[in-house]
């Protein structure tokens, strides 16, 4: 009797999936649904022109270098001067698209150059290109102009990335990439996890909305 009612149930279960399948693919070929697919294909076709042109994208770490709260047995002189509390903060310049880019194609200095936009209470010290976190490929340089650290370079090939060293006062920086280049509207700050959580979380909720738009679309007639 037993095995007969799980049979029973798994047999309900298996009509009830076949059900709902048999609903969705009526759905998706309805007016909606062709709809929905069609700006699907858009959005993807978008996304895969997206990913297969350069795409700058940074990143910053910062950390402490001195604190003048500690019983410090060693001192940090930048050029002759004496820093009780200094920090530094690493930007990293990254190509994480599928083609490369090269420095003839980014904005001239005047118009809009990819550059590191400096806070005025940033209390910068020290700017320097860290060569050991620079990719051996890139040939890259620097050079202030006014409150900015622009960044000149020849290619910046995919998966290959330009490191600066910036040594502050204030331990709130808030230190920015931004530029332009051929084919580049706007330099993106790496996701952090809990943006790639907040986007993953929206997925979710996007298929419970189409779920439930399913739910009264069917109970509507119009499955």
């Amino acid at each position: 009797m037993k095995k007969t009612r799980r049979t029973s149930k798994a047999a309900k279960r298996n009509t009830a999936v076949r059900k709902f399948l048999i609903k969705l693919w009526n759905f998706l070929i309805s007016n909606v649904g062709a709809f929905i697919i069609g700006i699907s294909a858009l959005l993807i076709g978008l996304y895969q022109y997206y990913v297969n042109r350069p795409i700058i994208e940074y990143d910053t770490i910062t950390h402490n270098v001195i604190s003048s709260q500690n019983n410090n047995h060693f001192q940090i002189l930048v050029e002759g001067k004496n820093y009780p509390d200094l920090y530094q903060t690493i930007v990293l310049l990254e190509n994480n698209g599928q083609q490369p880019l090269a420095g003839s194609d980014v904005s001239k200095i005047g118009h809009d150059p990819i550059r590191i936009i400096i806070p005025k209470d940033a209390g910068v010290v020290h700017v320097t290109l860290d060569r050991t976190l620079t990719s051996p490929s890139v040939s890259a340089h620097l050079q202030m102009e006014k409150q900015s650290i622009i960044i000149t370079f020849d290619f910046l090939n995919p998966e290959t990335q330009i490191a600066v060293s910036i040594l502050h006062t204030n331990p709130q920086t808030g230190f920015k990439v931004v530029g332009s280049a051929l084919g580049i509207n706007s330099i993106n700050h790496v996701l952090t996890d809990r943006q790639w959580l907040e986007i993953a979380i929206a997925m979710m909720a996007l298929i419970w909305l189409l779920t439930v738009i399913l739910g009264v679309l069917d109970r509507k007639g119009y499955l």
